[in-house]
Parts: C-alpha cells; structure tokens; sequence
C-alpha cells in the first residue's frame, strides 16, 4: 500500500515485501538491546489498549505473547487511554515524573513531545522497521491503525443495501436524522487528501445536513447503533463494530467498506527520554511492528495495520482504493478537523 498524496487515489492490491521482516530471529542490531534488556529485567507499558473487553480477555493475550517471547522481562502494563491521560502523562514527564519505558500519543501530539524533549530517537530503519509504521524523524512507530467504514444496524437495513454503500449515502435524504458519527469525524481527514478541499468541505456541508447526531463517545455511539437508536454510523472505526460482533455477540451490528477506505495512521507509541529500561522498551516497539504482533492485534483490538497479510484487515482493504495521508498531512489534522467541522456549523450530540 503506497502513502496517498493530496488529489491521489492510491490503488491497494498487493504489498509490497518491503514493507514486512521476520516476526522473530532476532540478530545483528537487535543483539545489544537484548543483552541490555536483560540486566533491566522489565519494562513499564503505557499504552492505549484494553486487557479485557466484554469480560473476555483480549488485550491481555497481546501483552502475554510478547512477554513469552521475552521471558527474561517482566511486563508492567498501565493503559492510558484518551487525550486527558495522555495529556497528564506528558505534564508529569515534563515535571520529572516518568512512570513508563514506553508511552503513547495520538498524531497531533508529536510536536509536544518533541518540543519538550520527552523522547529517545532511536533509528528505526536500521532494526528494520518498515517505513509505513516508523515516524520519519524516528520519533516512534506507529500502533493500532485505524480502518473507517459505515456502520449499520443489520435489523433496520439489509445487508444487501448495506453492501451498495457509498459514502454519498451518508448525505441521502432517505437517511436524513438517522445516522451518527463521531463529534470528531476523523475519517474526513483520510478523505480530504483523496478528495481535496473543495470537495471534502463540499460533502461536509451535505451530510450535516442531513443532521446526524454527532456522539463524543465512539463506544456509546456504537452502543446506540446496536440498539437501534441508530440506522447507520458514518466513519465508524473498524475496532468498535467488532468489538461489539466478536466480544459482544451481537447480531445487530455490521459494517462496509466503501471505497476510497480512510485508513489512519493511528496512536504513536514511543521510548520515553529518561526511561529506566530503553533496551527494553526497543525491544517492545520493535516487536509491535512484527508479523506476529500485527496479527495478534488484529485477533484483539482490530486493529492491526493493513500492510500485513494473513490477517482480516487485509481482506478488508485488499484491492480496493484507500485514502492515507502521510506523516506529514497527519500532522495538520486538527487544522483540517477543524475546517470540516467548521464547515459542517459545529454539530452537537443530540
């Protein structure tokens, strides 16, 4: 899959196997980061995912397998979640509090994170992480990518409608006060770079209104859309409606793809500057990058990267048009966030 550049459609039929290195066999330049790793003895773990979800144990199998294949490491793992804990992390290392080896921040926080000094530059490149999941400044390396489609409740629209979807449907009268999104439609970003300005804020102001209720919580808007309060969900993240499929057991929930596919560059997970354990830490980050990894996430939190074949997110996207935006147009989300919703009049959750 090649990177989107503004105006462009890219084509996703087959990956490239740059883009992939082996899960294991570990050599060469990572020898020295095992041999520390070992003296450290553990690694602190901060980042966005959940050990259980629906009850049953998902997260927690992620952990446990890069821990098996590190035993000589003791994982200690603390979620931090949404921007306010990422934010209240960043403000303790900045006071000289630094409770993780590794921590997380979405796109839009690299900047801070630099500025403040809070990260250890580690050439990526050279432990033969592929380009599509490394920072370009080695800042970090990219985890839990975002995959958007619609999604629709199964008992109030057919999945043979559902599958002719296109993004237009969003902006259909027919659906006018029945859809929802997130307050913050991310997939619109993925899309601008596709579609360009003119036609992105074009289709914003179309789709508002139709008046879809805008939700702050993706969870609580995909548990509407189950309950049927919803028709469809426009932008929903592939991660919720299998959530709610796969660990919830429901039948109601479905989700389409329609082309292009926005696909995001997710959260950035990165070694912190004055972590106890750094070898470790590059071990972890290493690993999340592996084939083996990327499966495994893809099994639990869905949402593995794209690139990696022999995995359902694979399928999703494979041969289809996807939009990406580069390192570079992620940076300027929120200043095009903010035009979408500029553009949209400020939709409030109803």
């Amino acid at each position: 899959m090649r990177k989107t550049r503004p105006g462009s459609v890219v084509s996703l039929i087959v990956f490239g196997a740059l883009w992939l290195h082996p899960a294991i066999g570990y050599a060469g330049p990572l020898d020295q980061y095992i041999e520390g790793a070992k003296k450290e003895g553990s690694v602190r773990l901060g980042i966005t995912i959940r050990q259980k979800v629906h009850g049953k144990v998902t997260g927690q199998k992620y952990l446990d397998a890069f821990a098996k294949q590190h035993p000589f490491l003791k994982v200690n793992f603390k979620r931090i979640g949404g921007a306010r804990e990422r934010n209240r992390v960043i403000s303790e290392m900045a006071g000289g509090v630094v409770n993780f080896d590794v921590a997380t921040v979405s796109e839009t926080m690299i900047p801070t994170i630099v500025d403040a000094k809070l990260v250890r530059v580690v050439d990526w490149s050279k432990l033969g992480v592929p380009e599509a999941l490394r920072h370009p400044n080695n800042v970090g390396v990219t985890l839990r990518t975002p995959v958007f489609g619609i999604g629709y409740n199964r008992n109030l629209i057919p999945d043979n409608v559902a599958k002719t979807f296109t993004w237009e449907n969003c902006t259909d009268p027919k659906w006018k006060g029945k859809g929802a999104s997130d307050d913050r439609p991310r997939h619109l970003n993925e899309l601008y770079y596709v579609w360009g300005k003119e036609k992105t804020l074009d289709y914003a102001r179309r789709w508002a209104a139709n008046k879809p209720a805008m939700e702050p919580s993706r969870s609580t808007g995909a548990q509407k859309l189950e309950s049927g309060a919803y028709y469809l969900y426009c932008g929903m993240p592939r991660s919720q409606a299998k959530d709610l499929q796969v660990f919830g057991g429901s039948k109601a929930i479905g989700i389409v793809y329609p082309e292009p596919v926005p696909v995001g560059i997710g959260d950035l997970i990165y070694i912190t500057e004055k972590a106890k354990s750094p070898n470790a830490a590059t071990l972890f980050l290493h690993w999340t990058t592996t084939k083996e990894a990327q499966k495994i996430l893809d099994d639990v939190d869905f949402s593995g990267h794209p690139s990696f074949p022999d995995s359902d997110v694979n399928e999703v996207v494979k041969g289809k048009k996807v939009a990406y935006a580069t390192w570079e147009q992620t940076a300027k989300s929120d200043d095009v966030l903010a035009e979408i919703l500029t553009a949209m009049g400020f939709p409030v959750v109803r």
